[in-house]
Formats: structure tokens, sequence, C-alpha cells
């Protein structure tokens, strides 16, 4: 139809004249820089010690924005924006995101900077998500009003918790028009803080039983500075400027706390950190342990030991309280640096002071591993079409949706790659668009003629391809027949669930 031929001659020229498309749904002819990263998971299944799970909220992602910049002259080259809706990871894993670059710069090959800021809101920073400047990006800090001791954020605001990561100097790997740099870890740009409480249960006498009652737990000023950079390459604090809050940060104690006949056995003993997470929370569930407030308070990092006071009280029967102080220190300057979380626990037994013991982790083992061995299936980058093998793809009208049409005497090629289950099988699986389209088709995988391919994560990142085309025995009309795509994946005979982890966009494949 003389419409179709305008379309395609249209995309066609568009091809030619510019490699960079707005839509990074549209797979373009010409060079793609895939970059990896790594987001923080709920849980760690194999612990290291400092790991600590964090909550599903504490990992949610709203927004994301990443940036590249070459690195000699700091010129912009790429931004990738997504929202609410945009491809991110579930519950915590790996996620590759591809590119279109200019060939000049394939060609070229510079090192390069990256810089990823998840969930710009919760820090004010929705602006810079726009921004092509280097020094605005790099430099770009947050403070007051955000995460500081004056407001004590002790829920997990409706943007999320602030997260970022950067890199620089990445060699460019790969062959054109593939190409690829090193992964890219996303931590968060805030840690936490929790006071947790207990005191020795006895068989006293009601008139000689002491109790013990927290009434405020005082963290000292200057302490928190007053404004902190959004990236660190390595992870250590890095404040803006030289100020700090000035002002004591006070949290109001839970009162009364409850007893237990060992308290000592919560006190941190160099644990792994879901192993000592779990003691914690089996403590406060059960009725033995007492946590001041939500039990978390979220605030800026600090390159400086944070310094404090517990104030409570005994009473014993009915004679006068006897109020007390003791203070508290962290052991070192950048025990506070970004994703950690510190738990004081502080326990009372009968007859002597406070006993106090302070805990440093990090919040979890934000370098996320793949294990290979588990039988589940991961995509770290979902299905693509390769433009240049087609005539063209163009949107149906509705969201994430495509027409893939094919050139004459040539197989469109669709790729994804595929982590795990590392062994296993993915099978391809042509559905019908149109009536009797499957056996208009030809669809294979790989090297083979078979529908089927094996998982490798190690040979090219476990890219797999499809090659779509048109079944030279199909008797009848073939032109305008339209199929769809969907997989499975496979170990050991058995099927694998969450096959739908491998398309986002669906794409129409229509013959000539």
């Amino acid at each position: 139809m003389h419409w179709k031929k305008v379309i395609l001659l249209l995309l066609g020229w568009a091809l030619v004249s510019s490699c960079i498309y707005d839509n990074l749904s549209d797979t373009p002819a010409c060079p793609e820089l895939g970059i990896t990263l790594e987001f923080p998971a709920p849980m760690v299944t194999k612990a290291d010690v400092g790991e600590v799970p964090a909550s599903d909220r504490e990992n949610a992602i709203y927004d994301l924005s990443l940036w590249i910049f070459r690195s000699d002259n700091h010129a912009f080259v790429r931004s990738l924006q997504l929202d609410a809706d945009g491809d991110f990871p579930k519950g915590g894993t790996v996620r590759r995101y591809t590119l279109p670059v200019p060939s000049s710069f394939a060609l070229e090959r510079p090192d390069i900077d990256v810089y990823v800021l998840v969930n710009a809101a919760s820090i004010g920073k929705e602006g810079l998500r726009a921004s092509t400047d280097w020094n605005e990006v790099s430099g770009a800090f947050f403070g007051e009003g955000f995460f500081g001791p004056q407001q004590q954020w002790t829920v997990v605001p409706e943007g999320g918790l602030p997260m970022s990561g950067v890199r620089t100097h990445l060699s460019i790997q790969g062959e054109e028009p593939s190409l690829s740099v090193g992964t890219v870890p996303i931590s968060r740009a805030v840690s936490k803080l929790r006071y947790v409480f207990s005191q020795m249960y006895t068989e006293a006498e009601e008139g000689e039983l002491e109790k013990v009652y927290i009434d405020r737990i005082e963290l000292d000023g200057d302490r928190i500075p007053v404004n902190e950079k959004v990236f660190s390459e390595n992870g250590a604090a890095i404040r803006q400027g030289d100020g700090y809050v000035a002002s004591t940060m006070i949290t109001e104690g839970p009162g009364a706390v409850a007893s237990t006949v060992s308290p000592e056995r919560y006190t941190y003993a160099g644990q792994d950190g879901p192993t000592y997470e779990r003691l914690i929370q089996d403590g406060i569930e059960g009725g033995y342990l007492t946590q001041a407030g939500t039990g978390a308070i979220y605030l800026r990092e600090s390159d400086k030991a944070l310094t404090g006071t517990v104030c409570y009280h005994v009473q014993k029967g009915d004679d006068e309280p006897e109020y007390k102080t003791v203070s508290f220190s962290m052991n070192a300057p950048g025990d506070f640096a970004r994703n950690h979380t510190w738990t004081l626990y502080a326990y009372y037994v009968s007859g002597r002071t406070l006993e106090l013991t302070v805990s440093a982790i990090p919040w979890d083992w934000n370098k996320f591993t793949i294990d290979f061995s588990v039988s589940s299936l991961m995509v770290t980058d979902k299905l693509k079409v390769d433009g240049s093998t087609v005539s063209g793809i163009v949107s149906t009208g509705v969201k994430d949706n495509f027409y893939v049409y094919l050139k004459p005497h040539q197989a469109a090629r669709a790729y994804l790659y595929v982590a795990t289950p590392k062994g296993g099988q993915l099978q391809v699986i042509p559905v019908e668009a149109t009536t009797g389209a499957t056996n208009a088709f030809k669809v294979t995988m790989g090297e083979s003629e078979s529908q089927e391919a094996n998982i490798n994560p190690d040979k090219d990142k476990g890219r797999i391809d499809i090659y779509v085309d048109k079944n030279e025995d199909y008797v009848g009309e073939s032109s305008g027949k339209m199929i769809t795509l969907a997989f499975k994946a496979f170990i050991n005979e058995r099927e694998i669930p969450g096959a739908s982890e491998t398309i986002d966009q669906i794409y129409y494949f229509v013959l000539p």
C-alpha cells in the first residue's frame, strides 16, 4: 500500500541520517553501548560479614537517570531517563541498559564516566535529570530539608531513598555495533541508625524490683555535614564544604523497656549482617527488646564518628527515680559512611549502669554476584530487535508495541541476554497475531535450526540471537501475516517460571 511505502521510506531516511533515537524502544542501525547496573538487594543468599538486608521500601525505585561523559574533556555523550513505568529490576538484581551512540564515538572509543541517580525527587534533584553538564552532575549535592538531624526521617519517603553510582575512566569493550563497559554498582546515598534496649529479668520482690526507663537519646551536634555529595565512587563519606549541623538531634525514648534473662546475647559479636538483623528482629517481635520510635532514622552520611548520650532513669519500688546518663561513640570516623546501618544496643543489669554496645556495618553487600547455579530465570537485557536487519520498526500506537517489517529474503534478528539458569535452555514460541501466521514463519535460535538455545552467561555475556524469517515452504498468501514471540526456560527437563521477564516491548513481525 502507498501509505506503508511512505512510512518505510521516511523510516529508512531517519536511519541513514541519524544513529540516535530519543525513543530507546526503537533499535537503530548504529552502534549501541551496554551498561550493567547493580542494584541493592533486599536479602542476600550467601552472607558476607557486614551484610544487612533492607526492606522492600528501602529498595524501591521510582525513577532512574544515567549520564555518560567522556573522561578526557567531560563532553556529554548520552543520557537515559526512566520513570515509574521504567525497566527496573524486581527485588534487587542487575539490569543491563543499552544506549545508541554515534558512529564516530564507537570508532574513537574514548574512556567514559558514568553517573547514575535513582529517586532524584527524594533529595530535590528532579531538575538535575535534564542536565547535560558534567560539572553540574558530578558536583551535585543535597542538604537542608533532606535526611538531616533537624527533622528526623523515620520512614522511607514516598519518593524512596536516594541511590547513586559512579565509575570514571571506564574502557569501552566489545565489537561494533555491540559495545559495553564495566558494571556500575548502585548504593544508597544515606545511612540509617536505630536504638534498641532491654534489661535483665530478675525474680526480685515487688518492692525491690528495678525497672529501667529510657527517656531520650541525644546525638551530638557538629557530626552530620550540612551538605553531602550525591556521588561517591569509592563509597567514602564526601561532604560539600566544611560546615556541619550544629544542633543536637534528640530522639524520644520508648519509656519502659522489655526484659530478658540473657540481654548480652543481643550484643553485636561479629556476626554477618543478616544473622545479626534476624537476631534483633526476633528479639523485638518476641518482646525481649524495645526499640525507639519506628526503629530506623535515615541520615546523611558523615566522615566523623557519631557520638551522643542516652538519658534514662531507674525506678526501684516506691523510691525516688534515679536519673542517669551514659555516653556512646562510634569506633572510628567513616563508620557512618553512606549505605551503612548503625545499631546502638543498650541493656541494664540490676544494680549497674546501662551497658552499651555499638555496631556499624554495611547496610547490605551491594556488590551483587549472580549465582549461576540457581534454578531461576534472570534476563539482564530483555528482547530487542536489530534494526539493521529489518525494513523498519514502527509504533502500533499502543505503548511499547511495535510493528517489525521484515526485508524480502532476509531474516530479522532479535536478541536478549540471559544469565541463569546456566546449563538450562531457552525456548522461543511463535504466537499467532493473524490467522495461520505461525506456519508462514520460520523462527530459530542461535546457530541452530531449532527453537531452543543453551543458556551460557560465560559466552558473549549470555547473548541469545533469535531469527525470524519467511517459511519458504508455506502454501498460500503470506504477505501481511504477523506473529509475536514468547519464551520458556528449562533446566533438567523442568520448566522455570518467570519467562515474562524476557519481554518489555512487544514486537509484531510482519511479512513483506
